[in-house]
Parts: structure tokens; C-alpha cells; sequence
């Protein structure tokens, strides 16, 4: 009896991943070129899946597929003069929040601690939209010193450590075949003035981080540079999305649909996370495409695309906003951007 069980759970699965081999082959090498595009560049975003197009397609063809769509990011690094002066959250006599006079101080009359979170919905897609109005609340946070060998933390055990009143996942690190422990980043990161990883006389690219004014700047950037420009927090990913109020040239689909994570800057200063579900029938998945329509809508001067995929995750007051596109939840990470609770001392000083 047992035997003839096994029997048949083994023969289903194999009816499954035939039936899954058919599709990805009519797919990726059926007629339609779009169709085959898009498929390839969602799959090759993924950290798991990205050998599957190789078992289908030549590597030259990827290879070109992957240059014929793509995100032509600008050289240099933003312009900090586009963010005006912002005025912060304050609290009146008897320790109540309340919003300061502003550029637009009637968008956050009924949102008192300065947060406005929406709910977006495209053709193709769902996610949210939080907004930050002081950028001094904003900041990176790690793990770890990256110095102990311990694997990183998941999102709200990241939150719980730092008292933060909400949290997006942040940059890269190293992911081989989606097993990744999160316990070292890639890249350049900065969290609250000191340098936590990057080797001086190198320079990143995709680099995205706050100045001691709390301008968000994108760009490609060397400790040193960083140092020069005053980058209190920084990490990296990319691509950038919007640069000095301006959507960066994109050539074919620019990306694959898969979940998403994006931060962004309006010129008054106020700060756009941006969370896009994704690998499910209600919400596919966005691509870089519709990553910087969003950002654009939403007023951003510059913006860069995060971490996404698994990793993609917008918290709240300890709740997940969105839907996690892995079974097992949250991933171990090594860097968040986090915003400050008011009553931990957020607001700028």
C-alpha cells in the first residue's frame, strides 16, 4: 500500500515537471520573440533559476537577449541641489506629533507621524507606496559588523533590533543558487557616518545613499568620494531608476516581471519606498519599466531599484505589508533601510 502511494505521488510529480518542461520549452523556444524575452530576463533575475534559459537557449543568445534589454544607467552621481530645505516632524507642548509647516502642508494634515503608506495596482502587479516625509529618519541598517561570521537577520528581527517604526530590504550580497546566508553585502555600505564594507580606492557602481543633509544620492561613488560628499548611509544595488528628476534610458523590457524594492526622493525631501509583489496569479511582478512610471508619479528626483525578488519585503509597525514570494518568508539579509519610530528619536536634529 505504502509502496503503490510513493508510486503515485513520484509519477504526479514527474507528470508536473514534464508538463513544466513544455511550457518553459514552447516558451523559450516558441515563435514568439517577446514572450521568450521576458522570460529569459525574469529568470535570469532570480538567484535560483538563472541556469534554466541556458538549458533551453545558446549562450549567445542570452548574451544578446540580456544587451538588447536593458537599463543604461547615467554616469556620475546625482545632483543634491534638486531636494530643497525640508521642515521635520515636530511635537507640540504635550508630546503630540504634529506635522510643521511645509511645502504641502495639507498633504499631511491627517497623516500626524509623517507617514502615508497607498496601495498601487497595475495590469500586471500590486504593491504599496510608503511615504517618509522627514529623510532624516531614514537610514541603513546591517546585521552585524560583518566581522562575526553570523548569517543575517530576517527583516522583522531587524526591525525588533533596531526599534524602527517601518523597514524595506536593502542591497546585495552574495546569493549562489538562492542560499545565500546574508551575512556579508556586496558592494559599499555605510550605516550612520562609518564605514562597514567597501575597500577604499575602489569605486561602486549602483551606489545609493544619504548625505549629512539627507539628500538621496545614486551614482557611482569610492569611499573616498563617499567620505567627500558627506554619506552618513549607503548601500548598494541598482539600477537607478530616476536620476536629477529624469527617467534613466531604458532600451527593450528593461527587466523581467518579478517582485521589487525601490527607494526614491521627491524634491521636498520626502522619501518613496516602493514594494511590488510578485511569482503569483494575482501580482506577476514588475520590471524596471514600471518601477520608474511609479517613481516618476509619485514625485521622485532621483530613485534606485533595491534587492528584490525573495528578498523584497515593506514592513510596518511590525506587520508585513506585502506578500512574501518565498514559502519560508523573510530572507537573512545583511543591510535594511529602516526609518525611526518619533518616539525613538526620529526627526531630524
Amino acid at each position: 500500500m505504502k509502496g503503490r502511494i510513493l508510486t503515485n505521488i513520484l509519477s504526479a510529480l514527474f507528470l508536473i515537471l514534464f508538463a513544466l518542461g513544455g511550457l518553459l520549452f514552447v516558451s523559450l523556444r516558441g515563435p514568439s520573440a517577446t514572450m521568450r524575452n521576458r522570460l529569459t530576463l525574469t529568470l535570469l533575475e532570480t538567484s535560483a533559476l538563472k541556469i534554466v534559459p541556458g538549458l533551453f537557449l545558446s549562450a549567445e543568445l542570452v548574451d544578446s537577449i540580456l544587451s538588447d534589454n536593458a537599463v543604461i544607467e547615467p554616469s556620475g552621481i546625482s545632483d543634491a541641489s534638486l531636494v530643497t530645505t525640508f521642515l521635520p516632524i515636530t511635537s507640540d507642548n504635550d508630546g503630540q506629533a504634529t506635522v510643521a509647516e511645509a511645502v504641502n502642508p495639507d498633504e499631511w494634515a491627517d497623516y500626524p507621524e509623517g507617514i502615508r503608506i497607498e496601495y498601487i495596482k497595475g495590469d500586471l502587479y500590486r504593491g504599496y507606496v510608503m511615504l517618509i516625509r522627514d529623510p532624516s529618519r531614514v537610514y541603513t541598517a546591517t546585521s552585524s559588523d560583518f566581522k562575526s561570521g553570523q548569517p543575517g537577520l530576517k527583516i522583522p528581527d531587524a526591525i525588533k533590533k533596531e526599534g524602527a517604526i517601518a523597514a524595506i530590504n536593502g542591497g546585495a550580497f552574495p546569493d549562489v543558487n538562492g542560499v545565500g546566508l546574508g551575512d556579508v553585502p556586496l558592494g559599499l555600505v555605510f550605516s550612520k557616518g562609518e564605514l562597514l564594507w567597501g575597500s577604499r580606492g575602489t569605486t561602486y557602481s549602483s551606489v545609493i545613499g544619504f548625505d549629512e543633509n539627507h539628500v538621496l544620492l545614486v551614482g557611482s561613488m569610492s569611499p573616498e568620494t563617499a567620505r567627500d560628499l558627506h554619506i552618513r548611509d549607503a548601500l548598494c544595488f541598482g539600477p537607478s531608476l530616476v536620476v536629477n528628476g529624469e527617467a534613466v534610458e531604458i532600451k527593450g523590457l528593461t527587466g523581467g516581471l518579478n517582485p521589487r524594492s525601490a527607494i526614491g526622493q521627491r524634491a521636498d525631501g520626502t522619501v518613496i519606498l516602493l514594494c511590488i509583489d510578485g511569482r503569483m496569479p494575482s501580482s506577476l511582478g514588475a520590471s524596471f519599466a514600471d518601477l520608474i512610471q511609479i517613481m516618476l508619479e509619485f514625485g521622485a528626483v532621483n530613485a534606485s531599484n533595491l534587492d528584490g525578488g525573495s528578498s523584497s519585503h515593506l514592513y510596518y509597525k511590525g506587520e508585513a505589508l506585502n506578500v512574501s514570494s518565498s514559502l519560508y518568508g523573510p530572507r537573512r539579509l545583511p543591510t535594511f533601510f529602516m526609518v525611526k519610530d518619533l518616539e525613538d528619536g526620529g526627526g531630524a536634529t
